[in-house]
């Protein structure tokens, strides 16, 4: 998974890179399906990319044991997007965490489908 999930980060990059987006907050997540478990996206990263978006914002700290050289040592991130990115099989789904927290709680289901992941996002990526 692990290996799975550095290789959609980094065509995810590339991605923003080429087509640059306003300051915001990604978690990203894959999977090899049609389908991804709401649960996959934990409740602390929730949490994170909920602060992002609020008033009082998100202060991380870079750790200082990371390889390579660091940008530096800090950010705050306040008032500014936050989203769940899902790298299904064909395509990126880009979903306001707000917009994922609601389609978690109000689904019959324990998963989100793609294909529902692409009514609800505020931005899809073929790939």
């Amino acid at each position: 998974m692990i290996k799975r999930e550095s290789k959609a980060t980094l065509l995810f990059r590339h991605y923003l890179k080429a087509n640059p987006m306003d300051s915001a907050a990604f978690e990203l997540k894959q999977t090899i399906t049609d389908s991804i478990p709401f649960s996959d996206v934990q409740e602390h990263q929730i949490t994170a990319l909920l602060a992002v978006k609020s008033s009082k914002g998100l202060l991380y700290k870079a750790p200082d044991d990371s390889r390579g050289i660091k940008p530096f040592d800090l950010f705050y991130l306040r008032g500014e997007g936050a989203y769940v990115v899902i790298k299904f099989p064909e395509f990126f789904a880009i979903i306001d965490v707000d917009i994922f927290i609601k389609e978690k709680n109000r689904s019959k289901r324990k998963s989100l489908l793609s294909k529902r992941a692409e009514e609800i996002s505020e931005k899809i990526v073929r790939c």
